[in-house]
């Protein structure tokens, strides 16, 4: 069975982009364009892992993270930005995520870091 993976961005060209290319490289995909609409997939199709940026609206990508480990303290979360604030990443850290990628992605990295938590 395919591991399934919720992308929750609220840029469409990042959704579709990565949407595209994990499905290539064999996974299932599920995506979200905010906070809550991310929640709501969250808790009906438990994905194997979430792809989850930072810098959202109305929720941010920290808020969401918090609400996610609150449903399942054990979920994976690979937060993804544009931003190179290393505040915000050590705060996603310590709240539970699992890494932290930069846009523009390195693909190749990418897929190893998503083998790596979910094999």
């Amino acid at each position: 069975m395919k591991k399934r993976i919720l992308i929750i961005d609220d840029e469409p060209d990042v959704l579709d982009v990565l949407s595209q290319y994990l499905e290539n490289a064999g996974y299932e995909t599920l995506s979200a364009t905010n906070g809550e609409e991310g929640l709501t997939e969250f808790r009906e199709k438990r994905p194997d892992l979430v792809l989850l940026d930072i810098a959202m609206a109305p929720m941010n990508g920290l808020e969401v993270l918090r609400r996610l480990k609150e449903i399942d303290k054990e979920a994976g979360v690979i937060m993804i930005t544009a931003f190179r604030d290393a505040e915000k990443v050590v705060t996603a850290f310590r709240a539970g995520a699992y890494d932290c990628l930069f846009k523009p992605f390195d693909y190749d990295y990418l897929i190893k870091t998503i083998r790596d938590k979910v094999q």
